[in-house]
């Protein structure tokens, strides 16, 4: 029984480890940006390759990496998540051009894009439904530690080490997470050979996603009527997707899951509203702290500190939480604070710090009681045969929200702005002046007004559940 519990707490560090690297990476190569354009001398078009490529193959394959794993074998397909980051990372490493360095970052994203649904779901398979929030929560914990702490962290270890030294240590991470894999998740692998693969339905559904973030990307950055053609492929690819599940035996993705799951289907919108408001955050205000008020990175990233702290303690503690209540009560409470925290945002004087860390400390506390409860929900749900692609929805639910999210704070920033101010904002160069400021806080609100607004919806749809 000891050996049984001893194994379980080494799988939930492996797979914590694997839902800390996802989201990790994907903020730190963004905010490294700078940095690798004064190494490489590279053009802004070209940097900001880097963090797309690595996100791209996120929301438009993780649903077929979730089914590959439930068809083929969770751990297999989870292994090779860690070989693609390992790769990927050692490649960055050592990249002698901004080519190289955009080439290794595509590599790590699809790895991300196996590791993210895969730790959820090997979760979700080994912990019984007691046990399996607080597990959630640790995974929870995992996730938004490396997603709200890659700033600080980026910065301290760009500073005083280099920016290769932060993808080497993501590749010794890697190689820790590769290895301890092979010493607990022995003899759990589950496989369904004989089980076809939707291709048909696969590549509609990547199609469909892969235009919507093309155009969001391309369109922050010009004239949105000129690439109005990709939301019209999107618009066709998902009804063909749509029409290709509802035909073929084996779909990729089973669609009553939505219409006729309300749990799953409330628990992945949910999802989507919360990145959508939320993952922007620490991107306006590194921009805001740094380029606006002139303070340093690293002074920077200790005024983010809250808001990972609260998610890290109250994430485990909501999963055991919605163990005992229920899972949709506290995600609802956790989306009604981060609402508070975007009020907050409005009604405050943001050029005190001390309003900007207590704001940021609720929208932290808010995170904490929303994400493990909202797993748990989505993911007890649905049967065990469904963990794979339940896991994949869900985290293509949440890279979708973070490029919508990125997409809409660029866009509202550029048009209060103006291109060449907002140029300046990225190159990191510190805009003073009552001008600039009244311009960006106008952005912030409109910004913050939309996050409000999307919160309190989430706050809503958590609670929907079957009649």
């Amino acid at each position: 029984m000891e050996a049984v519990r001893v194994m379980k707490r080494l799988i939930l560090f492996t797979t914590s480890l694997a839902a800390f690297q996802t989201p990790f990476n994907s903020t730190v190569l963004s905010f490294i940006v700078p940095v690798l354009g004064r190494y490489f001398h590279a053009p802004l078009y070209m940097l900001v390759y880097v963090p797309v490529v690595y996100l791209i193959p996120l929301p438009t394959l993780m649903v077929l990496l979730g089914r590959f794993a439930d068809i083929y074998g969770r751990v297999r397909i989870f292994r090779i998540g860690f070989t693609l980051f390992i790769v990927g990372s050692l490649m960055g490493t050592l990249s002698p051009s901004i080519f190289a360095l955009i080439a290794s970052s595509l590599i790590m994203g699809l790895g991300s894009s196996i590791l993210s649904p895969s730790s959820t779901a090997i979760v979700s398979q080994v912990f019984p439904e007691g046990e399996r929030g607080f597990a959630l929560g640790i995974n929870a914990m995992a996730v938004y530690v490396g997603l709200t702490s890659a700033p600080f962290l980026g910065g301290l270890i760009t500073q005083f080490l280099s920016w290769r030294a932060v993808l080497l240590i993501t590749t010794l991470l890697s190689i820790i997470g590769l290895v301890t894999s092979f010493i607990s998740m022995r003899g759990i692998d589950l496989t369904k050979h004989g089980t076809p693969i939707d291709a048909a339905g696969a590549a509609s559904f990547s199609i469909a996603l892969l235009s919507i973030v093309i155009f969001m990307i391309l369109a922050a950055a010009g004239d949105w009527l000129s690439y109005i053609y990709l939301p019209v492929i999107s618009v066709v690819s998902l009804a063909l997707f749509i029409l290709i599940e509802r035909s073929v035996k084996d779909p990729m993705l089973d669609l009553n899951l939505f219409t006729h799951n309300i749990s799953f289907m409330a628990g992945n919108v949910t999802a989507l509203l919360n990145y959508i408001s939320t993952y922007s955050v620490p991107f306006l205000f590194s921009l805001y702290l740094q380029a606006i008020l002139g303070y340093s990175p690293f002074n920077s990233g200790l005024i983010l500190v809250p808001e990972p702290i609260f998610m890290a303690i109250l994430s485990p503690i909501s999963g055991r939480l919605s163990d005992i209540y229920g899972s949709r009560e506290v995600a609802a409470l956790g989306m009604g604070l981060i609402g508070v925290a975007f009020i907050m945002l409005l009604t405050l004087n943001l050029r005190s710090v001390v309003n900007v860390v207590a704001a940021l400390s609720v929208l932290g506390i808010g995170f904490g009681f929303f994400s493990a409860p909202n797993t748990n929900s989505v993911m007890g749900s649905v049967t065990r045969d469904k963990y794979g692609v339940a896991s994949g929805v869900l985290g293509t639910m949440r890279f979708t929200g973070q490029l919508l999210s990125i997409t809409l704070a660029s866009a509202i920033l550029a048009k209060y702005l103006g291109k060449y101010t907002a140029l300046y904002l990225f190159t990191g160069v510190p805009l003073t002046g009552t001008v600039v400021y009244g311009l960006f806080t106008a952005g912030l609100r409109i910004m913050f007004i939309i996050a409000a607004v999307l919160s309190f919806i989430g706050a809503y749809t958590s609670l929907l559940r079957e009649s």
